[in-house]
């Protein structure tokens, strides 16, 4: 039961939140739901895209493919490199004769 309160406390605080953020949009003159400012020039407006940000994004869509293939063939040597020399180690300790401890 103290869970079933404690979910329904959640839902009435996200609720009066939700609606405060809607009174405030709605007194700085917006309406009740938020709406996309369109812009004169293209430049400024985040739906229009230009010649530059093309440029842009292509940049750093090819900037992080670049990195992200970096980093997985640096995982993968450093792994690799790991892997052999656990085998080689476990190698190594088959095949080392056993010599039994000195007693005094």
């Amino acid at each position: 039961m103290k869970r079933f309160g404690l979910v329904i406390g959640l839902l009435l605080l996200l609720l009066i939140g939700g609606g405060l953020t809607s009174l405030l949009i709605a007194n700085e003159g917006g309406g009740v739901l938020p709406v996309l400012q369109i812009v004169g020039s293209p430049e400024a407006s985040s739906t229009v895209m230009t010649q530059w940000k093309a440029n842009q994004l292509f940049a750093l869509i090819g900037f992080l493919l670049f990195n992200l293939v970096g980093i997985a063939v640096t995982l993968a040597i450093i792994l690799w490199l790991l892997d052999r020399g656990v085998r080689r180690a476990k190698a190594e300790g088959a095949v080392a004769p056993k010599t039994p401890a000195k007693q005094s």
